[in-house]
């Protein structure tokens, strides 16, 4: 339901109000709390996959596994957090002699954050997804919109966290949550409102890039601008060389086919371009992905939204000047159903043509057959920015073409030696982020226990009296973590 804007203006207090609070919390204490919150939603049961099936029409299968990954998330940046790897404890020691002072420097949280629940991914990047784990992690009080596709499922998973907030005996403003799109009475979206409230002090988002964009805008254009982390997507180029080609194309195909159509498409990592050189390979290439392609049944997308999208922008570049259809599913499905499409285009008509390289969301893709790797170069250099760029190669095909690998490390955060991009793991060397568009700061992921660092900031002690500073900075080191002293990493106290 639509919020009126004084319970919008009172959940941010309340946030703000804790942030006191948090501030006040060691990585120790947070960490405790998030290994609950994974507890706690490891504990509820099936009907939370039902209702997110119901809601979203993913798979059981699929659901559980995405709630498994959300644990363990939660359980994965608490050890970090607990580790004290985000507080980045650094203390220089006083020297007389040398005229140094005594300076000691950490992260803290950097306020209230609001956290936008993500369509595709109803627990891993919605309400107890990662950006809330992460903001958790950092100190910040957490605010989520729910994504208006699953709002019963949000609830549920918000129900878990409050429920910990409760046990613990934190401030009700630690984490929030409601429904909404607009505020009551007016056509002002919620989001923007609260984007602009001087309380909030950043914002996580994972969705379409017009949201993403306008989100950042909104924050750059306040009195006080605040940080924005929009994961925006990408098309996440595939790019195949000679020699891969003619060793495994059938094989080749079969994988792209099936990381192009995985759920529906509806991954923000979907590879929606396929390019490489004419020749025998590429050949045996579009062959294999038109039998493969052909017999796949239309599944149900997500939202009758996502779905209206994906109809409208297939069609728009289907309809583009120099693009046929490479194959397309038989079966054409029902209304709501995404039916997988491929088409096929030159180099020349993509490189003149940037319709042709905007993301589709769904089981769509378009094969690009370039005359020789110049062509290859071209494309890659007329990219934007990526969350992936895959390179199905050999070695020798690597070493043959440097300038198009040298080009592809500045479009993309993750770049993949063979296999498809769909499949974001969790770990501490994940890059889930990059240029422009694909995600509004480069530096940063969000996805990893490197996630946290999106929600912190600095600041230093200078000569501080021992009984006043933060746990991680005390002589002591009470919460034994590593921390950088006088220039050497080292977990003892001084």
């Amino acid at each position: 339901m639509n919020q009126p804007k004084w319970v919008l203006d009172q959940i941010v207090g309340k946030a703000e109000e804790a942030y006191s609070f948090m501030k006040k919390t060691t990585v120790k204490e947070r960490m405790l709390f998030m290994q609950s919150v994974a507890d706690s939603i490891e504990g509820l049961g099936q009907e939370l996959i039902d209702t997110a099936h119901e809601e979203t029409a993913l798979p059981h299968a699929r659901l559980i596994g995405e709630k498994g990954r959300t644990v363990g998330q939660w359980r994965a940046y608490a050890d970090a957090v607990g580790q004290g790897r985000y507080a980045e404890a650094c203390i220089d020691t006083k020297n007389t002699e040398k005229g140094k002072n005594d300076i000691r420097k950490c992260n803290i949280g950097i306020g209230p954050v609001l956290v936008f629940g993500a369509s595709n991914f109803p627990f891993a990047f919605s309400t107890a997804g990662g950006d809330t784990a992460s903001a958790i992690g950092a100190g910040c009080p957490v605010i989520v919109k729910a994504h208006p596709g699953h709002p019963r499922t949000s609830q549920l998973m918000a129900d878990a966290i409050t429920k910990v907030v409760d046990v613990f005996g934190w401030p009700q403003g630690v984490f929030s949550h409601f429904v909404g799109e607009y505020i009551e009475g007016s056509d002002e979206r919620t989001g923007s409102y609260l984007t602009a409230h001087p309380g909030v002090k950043a914002v996580g988002f994972t969705g379409s890039f017009r949201a993403g964009k306008a989100l950042f805008d909104i924050a750059k254009q306040r009195s006080e601008p605040i940080p924005v982390f929009a994961e925006m997507g990408s098309i996440n180029p595939v790019f195949a060389f000679t020699n891969a080609l003619e060793q495994r194309a059938e094989a080749l195909a079969v994988e792209y086919v099936s990381s192009l159509t995985l759920g529906v498409g509806q991954f923000c990592t979907n590879p929606g371009v396929f390019i490489a050189v004419r020749g025998d390979g590429m050949d045996r290439f579009k062959i294999a992905l038109t039998k493969a392609i052909e017999p796949l049944a239309p599944a149900t997308m997500l939202n009758k939204g996502i779905y209206e999208h994906y109809q409208k922008n297939k069609t728009l570049l289907h309809q583009q000047a120099g693009v046929n259809v490479l194959a397309e599913a038989i079966d054409e499905g029902v209304e709501g159903q995404g039916r997988p499409k491929v088409l096929l285009v030159s180099a020349q008509v993509i490189l003149g043509n940037t319709v042709l390289s905007e993301e589709v969301f769904g089981p769509f893709g378009i094969v690009v057959e370039a005359e020789n790797y110049g062509e290859v170069y071209d494309f890659a250099r007329q990219l934007k920015g990526q969350l992936t760029a895959t390179l199905a190669a050999t070695e020798d095909d690597l070493n043959a073409h440097p300038d198009i690998v040298d080009c592809l490390k500045d479009k993309a955060g993750r770049l993949l030696f063979n296999g498809m991009p769909t499949g974001v793991e969790v770990v501490n060397a994940m890059q889930h982020g990059g240029p422009f568009p694909a995600s509004t700061d480069i530096r940063f992921t969000s996805v990893g226990p490197d996630a946290i660092k999106r929600f912190v900031r600095p600041i230093s002690f200078q000569n501080w009296p021992e009984q006043l500073l933060p746990d991680e900075l005390k002589d002591s080191n009470p919460l034994h973590i590593l921390r950088i002293v006088d220039g050497q990493n080292t977990p003892q106290p001084l």
